[in-house]
């Protein structure tokens, strides 16, 4: 399923899949949060660039990621992402699809990522996902009202196996 056309938008955000001319893009957007909450550590252009193929294999195979790049007035501003991988997700559940996410600094705070959650969420209910997922660690202050923003409910709390407590917010679709 090629998805090189499709874009998501509420009129002040668009989601639409990375291209590999948006690798340099992504990386200047990186930051120490990111690397923390995100990546897991300081990206390279190379590894963005591989980052982006493998989604874009992602998007050709209909999942099970979909990843999408965040823009607002022409700039790329973050991403955000659904993983309905059951397996590669601890505590998800069949019908579910975890949303991750990520702001590039100088844009947060501005309710960017609420508008790309909703956007996302809409997306997930035409490709038949039952709940959302969001699993936030719990010292990501920042990030832990955006689900409740979204209209999740804290559902549970679990430990990762990196020892992380995550908190997990599920919303019906």
């Amino acid at each position: 399923m090629e998805n090189k056309n499709l874009e998501l938008t509420d009129g002040v955000v668009i989601l639409k899949p990375f291209e590999i001319k948006d690798a340099s893009l992504h990386l200047a957007g990186e930051d120490t949060e990111q690397e923390k909450w995100l990546s897991g550590g300081k990206s390279t252009i190379e590894t963005v660039k591989n980052w982006i193929k493998k989604n874009q294999e992602y998007w050709q195979n209909n999942g099970p990621i979909f990843n999408l790049a965040i823009w607002t007035d022409n700039k790329l501003i973050g991403m955000i992402e659904a993983n309905t991988d059951k397996e590669g997700v601890e505590g998800m559940k069949d019908g579910q699809a975890n949303i991750s996410y990520g702001i590039y600094s100088k844009y947060r705070g501005m309710g960017y990522a609420k508008k790309a959650v909703n956007l996302l969420v809409e997306f997930l209910k035409s490709k038949n996902i039952k709940q959302a997922l969001i699993r936030i660690n719990q010292d990501n202050v920042n990030s832990l009202r955006i689900p409740i923003a979204c209209g999740f409910k804290q559902e549970a709390e679990i430990k990762s196996k990196d020892g992380n407590t995550l908190k997990v917010f599920v919303k019906d679709l």
